[in-house]
């Protein structure tokens, strides 16, 4: 049985929440003697760990900014800050999953532009514009998962291929 510490219930089966879609974690026996569940707790996270984890967030998100002022080569490898974060001997349990779903959905991203690529060519350049709200999605998930990661919470990303478990 595992728990969810946004809604402080116990859930039966599953690694999500079924009413707040958070990530489970163990039992409210052994949360509670490890850490406190009091309104200020972070789950277990450490601030360190936030930080790493921010960081496998923020880093796509700054290789993004300047890959559009390099000429854009630089956002193929907006997946590499999850990995080397990921593969990292210092990182955390909570490090390494906020790190695996930033490159997965940073692969995804990837995908997603090559898949509007033939489009943008096939319509004369008029399927570029399709680029425009993805960005803005991409920016705005990005945010709301350096938000979550700063607060020490789990963040899953929306439309996201799971490529790495």
């Amino acid at each position: 049985m595992a728990y969810c510490v946004s809604c402080d219930k116990e859930v039966k089966t599953g690694k999500f929440c079924n009413t707040c879609g958070k990530q489970l974690i163990g039992s409210k026996a052994e949360i509670s003697d490890s850490i406190s569940l009091d309104a200020g707790s972070d789950a277990g996270t450490t601030s360190g760990s936030t930080v790493t984890a921010l960081w496998a967030h923020l880093a796509p998100l700054l290789g993004a900014v300047a890959g559009l002022f390099t000429g854009g080569l630089a956002l193929l490898l907006l997946w590499l800050p999850g990995l080397l974060i990921r593969n990292s001997l210092k990182s955390t349990a909570f490090d390494k999953r906020h790190a695996t779903e930033s490159m997965n959905f940073q692969l995804s991203l990837l995908l997603y532009v090559i898949i509007l690529l033939p489009v943008a060519l096939l319509t004369l350049g008029l399927g570029a514009f399709l680029y425009i709200p993805l960005g803005i999605t991409a920016l705005v998930f990005n945010i709301q998962a350096i938000v979550n990661a700063n607060h020490g919470r789990e963040y899953r990303y929306p439309l996201t291929i799971r490529f790495v478990k």
